[in-house]
């Protein structure tokens, strides 16, 4: 009898919650506009423990109008961060912006990227249902006519074909396939449940840490990070990994369901909203340079930028003794 395979076609894609351990730092004195205007190097943590809105960027790329921001960081100044989410933000779009003009734009991108996530998840898993639930009405029939005209045997379709030492257990494979689908289908209609009902919640303040790496020496800096948690939509998607012109022919679909099969261990993930950690390499402060796009300065590390003015002096590493710094 001819052998048959399963591979995984069920997947579901989510990103669980990391909870991150790490140093509150606490907000310099004074606002943010000192760090717009400084005059000397702006060590990270000063930078980043006032109050201020950080981009985040492609560090390979020059800021240009049309370079794409792919998140917007928000620092309270209290040792705690916000990541919105970009859809279709470039830091064209930011001239004459203030810092909360910024951040109620990064809003509108942040449900507008989750939104699109969510739609897409809906459209994938619909697909499958559609799908599976085809091959389940084709193979029922079949299996209640007694025909079984999708069992493919060596290249010929239906039970006459197979030798009648091996028809109960193609047989039985066949009604396992049904079991597996009604399963599949099953845990699909709940995860689009799952899908259709998630609602949009504006990211929440958590706090971040700056992690410093010391030279051969111990006693100076060699790198810095900013580490800190980024919000992730999780939604159940499900797709049949098969050629969708296989799935237009009643005649291959039992082959199709028992090559392929199912993961039915997917669970419906219990939010749609998780994070994961994410952490940013600070460049080294040689590289740290200011760029103008159309009337607004942008300043700050290879891939993270702020809104400074014209003239500043840059960013710089904080030293080892900094104080709520984690050091090697």
């Amino acid at each position: 009898m001819k052998q048959y395979t399963r591979r995984s076609a069920l997947k579901l894609l989510g990103i669980g919650t990391v909870t991150i351990a790490g140093f509150g730092l606490a907000g310099c004195s004074g606002s943010g506009e000192g760090v717009k205007n400084a005059s000397e190097p702006v060590p990270a943590s000063q930078a980043f423990g006032q109050a201020g809105v950080w981009m985040v960027y492609d560090g390979d790329k020059q800021i240009g109008k049309d370079v794409a921001i792919e998140e917007v960081l928000s620092f309270d100044g209290n040792g705690n961060v916000a990541s919105y989410q970009c859809k279709s933000l470039t830091f064209g779009d930011l001239d004459g912006l203030s810092d909360d003009e910024i951040i109620e734009l990064a809003k509108q991108q942040d449900e507008a990227a989750f939104n699109a996530a969510k739609q897409a998840a809906i459209d994938a898993t619909d697909e499958a249902i559609q799908a599976w639930q085809q091959c389940y009405d084709t193979l029922k029939a079949e299996a209640d006519a007694g025909t079984y005209d999708s069992i493919d045997y060596y290249g010929d379709y239906g039970i006459e074909n197979v030798p009648e030492e091996d028809r109960a257990q193609v047989v039985e494979t066949y009604q396992t396939t049904l079991d597996n689908t009604q399963d599949a289908l099953d845990a699909a209609n709940k995860g689009q449940a799952f899908n259709k009902a998630a609602a949009y919640q504006e990211p929440e303040a958590k706090p971040y840490t700056l992690r410093l790496e010391t030279d051969g020496s111990g006693n100076a800096a060699a790198n810095e990070s900013l580490v800190f948690q980024l919000a992730k939509f999780s939604f159940y998607q499900a797709n049949i990994n098969v050629d969708e012109n296989d799935l237009t022919s009643d005649r291959t679909r039992f082959r199709i369901l028992v090559d392929y099969g199912w993961d039915n261990n997917a669970e419906i993930p219990d939010s749609a909203f998780g994070s994961t950690k994410k952490s940013i390499e600070l460049c080294s402060p040689t590289y740290s340079t200011t760029q103008t796009v159309y009337g607004t300065t942008f300043g700050g590390y290879s891939g993270l930028a702020t809104v400074v003015n014209e003239g500043h002096a840059g960013f710089t590493w904080d030293t080892p003794d900094t104080e709520g710094i984690e050091v090697d």
